[in-house]
C-alpha cells in the first residue's frame, strides 16, 4: 500500500495539473478544459484526497485524546483550583470563556508591573529631589558663609541683612527655575488655551506632566504673530519638580520630526547672567559657522566644542 501524501503535496500536484497557481484561481471550468483529465485522473484524485481525509481525522483524534487524558491529569493536579475557574466559566456564556479568563489574568499581571514601575519612578522622583535641593542648599550655604565673611571684614548690620536676603532670594529663585523650562515659537492666537498648546508639544515627547503655564511679556498686538507677523512671545512652563525638567529638555529633539512643532524649541530657564553667557556663546557658535563651515560645531557643558564631520 503505497504511503499517504501530505494536503499540501496533494493540492501542489492537482494544481499543477489542470495549470493552475493557487486554489483562489481553481473553478469546475479547470478540469473540464484540461485534456489530461480524465474519469481515471479524477478517480485517483478523489481516493487521494479521501485518504488524505482520512489521516487528518486520525491525527485529530489522536489529538483530541492526548489532550482530553493531558486535561484529565490537569483537573486530577488541580481540583480546587479548576472548581473555582469552573464555577467562573459557568457564568460566562460562549466559546470567550477561557479568553475572559486568561485576560483576567493578564490584567492583574499588567497592574501588578505597572504598580512597580510606579514605585520605581517614584523612587527615581525622590532620589533626584533630595538631590536637588541638597545641591542648592549648600551652594546657599556656600554663598552665605561667603556674605558673612566679607561682613566680619566690613561689619554693617544693614549691608549684612540686605546681603542675606539677596542669597535668600537667589536660592528661591533657583530652586524655582530648576522646576521650569521656556518654551519658544509657539504660535499665538487670542483667546488661546495655552496650557493646551504646551500639553500638545510635551505629548509628541510622549510625556504628560501636569505643568503651570504662561507667557512672557507684554500681551499686546505686535506681540502676536496672527495679527501684524510678529514672533509670539515665549512660554514659561513650571513643573512639579527639576526631574521633570530634564527629561523634557533631554526629548526636545525630537520635535524636529515634527512638523506641526518643528519651529519650537525648548531651553533652560536661565537667570539675567545666565542668558548673558548662553548669548555669548550662541554668537561664537554662529561665528565659527562661519570661519570652519566643514566642521560641526555645538554647545556643550557652556563651551563652545567643535569636531569633524563623520
Amino acid at each position: 500500500m503505497s504511503e499517504t501524501k501530505g494536503p499540501m503535496v496533494w493540492t501542489s500536484e492537482v494544481l499543477n495539473s489542470v495549470n493552475v497557481c493557487s486554489l483562489a484561481d481553481l473553478t469546475p471550468q479547470c478540469f473540464v478544459k484540461c485534456r489530461g483529465m480524465t474519469r481515471d485522473v479524477m478517480a485517483k484524485h478523489l481516493c487521494e484526497a479521501l485518504k488524505i481525509v482520512e489521516e487528518c481525522q486520525k491525527k485529530t483524534d489522536k489529538l483530541e485524546k492526548l489532550i482530553n487524558e493531558r486535561l484529565d491529569e490537569i483537573s486530577i493536579e488541580h481540583f480546587d483550583e479548576n472548581q473555582r475557574l469552573t464555577k467562573e466559566l459557568e457564568q460566562v456564556k460562549g466559546k470567550s470563556a477561557l479568553e475572559v479568563v486568561d485576560l483576567q489574568r493578564e490584567v492583574v499581571t499588567l497592574q501588578r508591573e505597572l504598580l512597580a514601575e510606579k514605585d520605581r519612578q517614584l523612587t527615581e522622583l525622590r532620589t533626584s529631589v533630595v538631590k536637588s535641593v541638597e545641591s542648592t542648599v549648600k551652594e546657599g550655604l556656600r554663598t552665605y558663609s561667603k556674605v558673612v565673611e566679607e561682613s566680619c571684614k566690613a561689619p554693617s548690620s544693614a549691608k549684612v541683612q540686605a546681603d542675606l536676603q539677596a542669597v535668600v532670594k537667589n536660592v528661591v529663585e533657583e530652586e524655582d527655575r530648576s522646576r521650569s523650562f521656556m518654551l519658544f515659537g509657539l504660535q499665538e492666537e487670542k483667546g488661546e488655551d495655552t496650557n493646551g498648546k504646551v500639553s500638545d508639544v510635551l505629548l509628541q515627547l510622549n510625556l504628560k506632566p501636569k505643568v503651570d503655564v504662561c507667557r512672557i511679556g507684554p500681551g499686546d498686538k505686535s506681540t502676536s504673530k496672527d495679527s501684524t507677523g510678529g514672533r509670539p512671545r515665549p512660554v514659561k512652563v513650571t513643573v512639579a519638580c527639576s526631574a521633570i525638567v530634564k527629561e523634557v529638555l533631554s526629548r526636545a529633539k525630537c520635535l524636529k520630526n515634527c512638523a506641526q512643532f518643528r519651529g519650537v524649541y525648548l531651553s533652560p530657564d536661565r537667570s539675567v547672567e545666565k542668558r548673558a553667557e548662553h548669548r555669548k556663546l550662541v554668537l561664537e557658535l554662529k561665528q565659527r559657522l562661519v570661519d570652519q563651515p566643514g566642521r560641526r560645531h555645538f554647545i556643550k557643558g557652556n563651551v563652545v566644542v567643535s569636531a569633524d564631520k563623520n
